[in-house]
């Protein structure tokens, strides 16, 4: 594997971050390459979540309360750091559009969080499994960007605003309510 590998790998390459890869064991093992300098760094663990994480959603949700009041936050979930963040900072009603099938994963990670019942996880937009091809959902994110023009990928924010629309068809909101739905990345790199 390189760099150039996908998409993804040459954008954040291309943006400054130093890559490094490992063979398969390694990477199970979680044992972190020698090369890397560990004393001034840290370490994101696979799916991103930690308290650090967590923490780093504060300023956002700062950001976001100095601009407007919501009702409710509706997000992405794969590990469940940016709704975890949401709901120990915003302390609003927040719903968790949950990507994959891990939903003991996202209570595990919700322990030690004063959440006050304002999570729900919403696991009716997984559409079989993480990253499984969906006609529907792709074309639902080619729909949406073509009237919004906001790029949407179908694994995480694609799903999201899936779950969004059709929460809003369903009248799961009340009438008037303000919602702010967290576009987390994710983005789909051509289009």
């Amino acid at each position: 594997m390189t760099k150039n590998s996908n998409p993804y790998l040459k954008q954040i390459s291309d943006w400054g971050m130093r890559l490094y890869f490992q063979e398969r064991e390694s990477y199970r093992k979680k044992i972190i390459p020698l090369e890397i300098e560990t004393k001034n760094a840290i370490i994101i663990p696979e799916g991103g979540f930690s308290k650090i994480g967590v923490l780093g959603m504060e300023s956002l949700i700062l950001e976001l309360k100095s601009q407007i009041k919501a009702d409710f936050i509706i997000t992405a979930v794969g590990t469940g750091t940016t709704a975890i963040g949401i709901c120990q900072y915003a302390k609003i009603k927040t719903i968790g559009i949950l990507t994959l099938n891990n939903l003991t994963e996202i209570e595990k990670n919700s322990q030690g969080y004063d959440l006050e019942y304002l999570l729900a996880i919403n696991s009716n937009y997984i559409f079989g499994k993480y990253a499984k091809d969906s006609k529907a959902l792709n074309d639902f994110c080619e729909n949406f960007y073509k009237k919004h023009k906001i790029l949407i990928e179908p694994t995480y924010t694609g799903r999201m605003f899936y779950g969004l629309y059709d929460l809003i068809k369903g009248n799961y909101f009340p009438k008037n309510s303000k919602i702010i739905a967290l576009h987390s990345g994710g983005i789909k790199l051509s289009h």
